[in-house]
């Protein structure tokens, strides 16, 4: 007689309930790795409180331009040097920023080349927040050229554009309290 112990029995049930959870689990840790959310550095040394006169407040707005690999995970916005967040797809956030000059620089992953490699990239520029004033940054998914992949690239807009460019998207952090209503 041929015993299989894999057939049936304690040990096959276990085996399969085990295999089960790992799928679930392997599911899951996927997901949530392409998914990405927005955070803040709250100690960023222009970050201002709500009392400070000379500030601006700045909404950072990523809209969703669809499933685009590497490039769905989240920017890393740095200011002055100092990261400050890190801004997921198809969210957008309020933060209160001293007024004045200061570098931007973006950094995102792409994919180039013809062997398709996933390489970090960043551009910077220059931007200059007024202080009472209301600005709008949309980050855009720019291409860079054939086989050089795409960056995202910070586009100061007006209220208005900016209504469309955060239709479906969803709010974070201090923008739940402030959206930005048409």
């Amino acid at each position: 007689m041929l015993v299989r112990p894999w057939k049936g029995g304690r040990m096959a049930k276990t085996y399969r309930g085990f295999s089960r959870w790992m799928c679930l689990a392997l599911t899951v840790a996927l997901a949530s790795g392409c998914a990405g959310s927005t955070s803040l550095r709250p100690s960023h040394p222009l970050i201002v409180s709500e009392g400070t006169t000379e500030r601006a407040k700045v909404y950072f707005i990523r809209p969703d331009p669809g499933f685009r690999g590497v490039m769905d995970m989240p920017v890393t916005i740095s200011l002055g040097g100092a990261e400050l967040l890190s801004l997921a797809k198809g969210q957008y956030t309020l933060i209160p920023l001293a007024s004045g000059s200061t570098e931007v620089k973006v950094e995102s992953y792409t994919v180039v080349g013809p062997s398709n490699t996933m390489t970090l990239v960043s551009t910077t520029t220059q931007l200059t927040f007024a202080p009472g004033a209301t600005q709008y940054l949309v980050f855009e998914l720019v291409p860079r050229g054939i086989l050089a992949g795409s960056v995202f690239l910070p586009r100061q807009v007006s209220r208005d554009s900016a209504q469309d460019a955060v239709r479906g998207l969803t709010p974070v952090g201090m923008a739940i309290g402030e959206r930005i209503a048409n």
